[in-house]
């Protein structure tokens, strides 16, 4: 026969089942006189029940006389029960232990190094060391003793490379073998992230002076709540001191100026923060690099700048989507708008190559005037020290200034192009009428050579006859030799065009590939420029063949092969785009080397 709970074999005469404990079915049997047979058939039939109906019926006892087989079933039915809750728990006391253990061995698993060193580690000492040691030989030092090191490069007055100081030991104290020692590596001098702008001078100074570099304190106008800070460093926070080897700190003082503190912030914020200021403040776009987009990266006058200027502009960082508000003034013009392309003041800054070469772009203002708005050149400084700006000539005081367009009478002849409005053909050909966001910058406009003298192909009197240059001025005083001249054979033979200076200023968000597909650069890209960084990309005369154009004979001079004209693009630029010959935009406050300094 089987057991009633568990199924299990029973052998005849056995009271209880060996496997689960449970009463043997035959045992009871109030009625004494049913055949051997018939309990048989009664236990298979239980079991079957049982199966069926996991939960045995209750029958709640009578008022009637005790039946001894209900009160057998009673007990059976608790026994079956606590049985049950016994098994419960011995299962969840196995699956607790099971938890506990196999989470102690996951433990152990994953910290298997930390263990071994708490149990195997004997104290060592912390060799010797001082600032100026290779650092690597410090490092080898201490894991020969066991130890494990992490270096943390931080700058410091000693070389690249060398021993700082530990960062959580001390040398020749006893330390455990399990501690991690931390090594502070030089990474030579220059301007920690944190530590110099923003703090007090007092608490700045410590850190720079403990450099070893020379360092030069300027003291600039900042709004009230900059006065006595550091409001900018020369090398930027986080950037090593470049090849001049000096860092230049900036204080801020409550003082009459346009604050150097607003770098750096919201737009709209710095100008708000400017209300109280006795100048009026507007804001401009210009190029930046994403981190600078809507925040202020410059100012004309520009930042740092003592006095009490009538007006301020604020330039706040934009990208290639924005070139024609960078570039241009809007004008009415007839029944359209003519978008003149005369605004180069957001050029004004440095520009340096990753290997320190740099172009430096001053403000070019034509007029008494200085607002922002009538600077529609930029020079370079070495134009702006070779005084050629400051010439008596008309002709020639603006020959090397960089310029986005020609020029003309009809102010719309140097307007992006429009097909609607007839001068603007003018420029169609220039970048800046098309849509990948880069701009030209050139020198010359369209002005052609005569035996070494400038002149303009419009509006201007003198004139090339047989190759000799004949002044306009001469020409004007005295009617009879203008007459002669004009008469003369050999007029207007001689003329020639030469190769100017001429940039391209590349934004980010430019489309680069689109303008490096078509043409536009004269040899292969090996490695592109960094896209993330406003660039400018200098053509460089000494890789072309030719850098002079002469005219035939009585040609009078209208366009420039350099520079692009109504007749086409200017001649190919050479060099082709690199990385190593993109000169970036330094984003920093000002123009330290226009602010007087004291040595530190």
């Amino acid at each position: 026969m089987f057991c009633i709970n568990c199924g299990n074999k029973i052998d005849e005469g056995d009271k209880f089942c060996g496997f689960c404990g449970a009463v043997v079915e035959s045992e009871v049997n109030p009625q004494g006189q049913q055949p051997q047979s018939q309990p048989q058939q009664l236990s298979y039939q239980s079991q079957l029940t049982y199966q069926q109906q996991p939960q045995p019926q209750y029958q709640p006892p009578q008022n009637s006389q005790p039946n001894p087989a209900k009160e057998t079933s009673s007990n059976k039915a608790n026994l079956l029960n606590n049985r049950k809750r016994l098994a419960i728990m011995i299962t969840s006391i196995v699956l607790s232990v099971v938890l506990i253990l196999a989470g102690t061995v996951w433990y152990f698993t994953r910290n298997t190094s930390t263990t071994f060193m708490g149990l195997n580690s004997n104290p060592e000492v912390i060799p010797k060391a001082k600032a100026g040691d290779n650092a690597d030989k410090v490092v080898k030092s201490l894991e020969n003793k066991g130890f494990r090191t992490k270096i943390i490069d931080e700058f410091g007055g000693k070389k690249k490379g060398n021993f700082l100081r530990y960062a959580n030991v001390k040398p020749g104290s006893k330390v455990s073998t399990k501690t991690v020692v931390k090594i502070l590596r030089s990474k030579g001098p220059g301007v920690p992230a944190k530590g110099v702008v923003g703090v007090s001078l007092e608490n700045a100074k410590k850190i720079v002076k403990s450099m070893g570099v020379p360092v030069k304190l300027h003291r600039v106008p900042s709004t009230d709540a900059a006065d006595g800070k550091i409001v900018a460093s020369i090398p930027m926070p986080g950037n090593a001191v470049g090849k001049d080897g000096v860092i230049n700190i900036a204080v801020g003082e409550n003082t009459d100026g346009v604050p150097v503190d607003v770098f750096g912030l919201d737009k709209d914020k710095a100008k708000d923060m400017l209300s109280s200021k006795p100048f009026s403040v507007d804001l401009r776009p210009k190029f930046s690099s994403a981190k600078y987009f809507g925040k202020i990266v410059g100012a004309y006058p520009a930042l740092g700048t003592k006095g009490n200027p009538k007006a301020v502009t604020l330039y706040y960082g934009v990208d290639a989507s924005k070139t024609k508000d960078v570039v241009t003034k809007p004008m009415d013009y007839v029944d359209q708008t003519a978008y003149l392309v005369q605004r180069a003041g957001s050029f004004v800054g440095k520009w340096c190559t990753k290997s320190g070469n740099c172009i430096n772009l001053l403000p070019y203002v034509a007029t008494n005037g200085y607002e922002e708005e009538n600077i529609h050149g930029v020079m370079t400084e070495e134009v702006a020290k070779s005084g050629s700006v400051n010439s008596s000539s008309i002709v020639n005081r603006d020959i090397d200034v960089l310029y986005m367009s020609t020029w003309g009478q009809d102010p719309s002849g140097y307007a992006i192009y429009d097909k609607n409005i007839e001068n603007t053909k003018y420029m169609k050909n220039n970048l800046v009428s098309g849509d990948t966001g880069a701009v030209e910058l050139y020198a010359g406009r369209d002005s052609a050579r005569c035996d070494g003298h400038v002149i303009h192909n419009f509006d201007d009197p003198s004139l090339c006859v047989d190759g000799k240059y004949i002044d306009g001025e001469r020409l004007l005083d005295d009617s009879d030799y203008s007459d002669e001249m004009r008469q003369s054979p050999g007029i207007h033979t001689g003329y020639y065009y030469v190769m100017q200076d001429f940039m391209v200023v590349v934004p980010v968000g430019a489309k680069f590939d689109e303008l490096l597909n078509s043409g536009y650069f004269a040899g292969k890209v090996e490695n592109k420029p960094d896209l993330t960084r406003p660039f400018i990309l200098r053509r460089n005369p000494k890789l072309y063949k030719q850098t002079r154009v002469d005219l035939p004979k009585h040609t009078y001079p209208e366009w420039s092969p350099f520079i692009p004209s109504i007749k086409g693009r200017a001649v190919p630029f050479a060099p082709a785009p690199d990385d190593s010959n993109a000169y970036y935009l330094v984003e920093e406050p000002f123009d330290w080397s226009a602010n007087p300094s004291e040595s530190l």
